[in-house]
């Protein structure tokens, strides 16, 4: 049973014009940026530094939506507009949690694509 991919680089594949060195190298930048953003979003979350959450929040949107993964569309943009206006703060370590999870499975999966 194969387990299914969390990513559809659908529309990565469009703006390469199918130039797969191009998609590659996005992937790979993906690889590299995406776990510091995780990281910044996590230690904003350990000292109550909304700005700075809402930040790296903001950085990511892009990046999950060129990598196609769906099922982060509304998490990434939760965590940013909850710090950002400050409210349900109580919900940004579950969104959070679900961001991180799901991104260890994408990095894994892009990997081996």
């Amino acid at each position: 049973m194969t387990e299914e991919k969390l990513y559809d680089l659908k529309q990565l594949t469009e703006i390469a014009a199918g130039n797969e060195e191009f998609i590659t190298k996005m992937v790979n930048m993906f690889l590299e940026m995406t776990p510091g953003l995780v990281e910044r979003i996590e230690a904003g979350l350990q000292i109550q530094d909304w700005a700075e959450v809402r930040s790296a929040a903001h950085k990511m949107k892009p990046s999950v939506d060129m990598m196609g993964i769906g099922s982060l569309y509304d998490v990434v943009r939760g965590i940013e507009g909850n710090a950002k206006t400050e409210t349900d703060l109580d919900k940004i370590p579950e969104l959070y949690f679900t961001l991180s999870e799901t991104l260890e499975t994408v990095y894994e999966q892009l990997r081996n694509r």
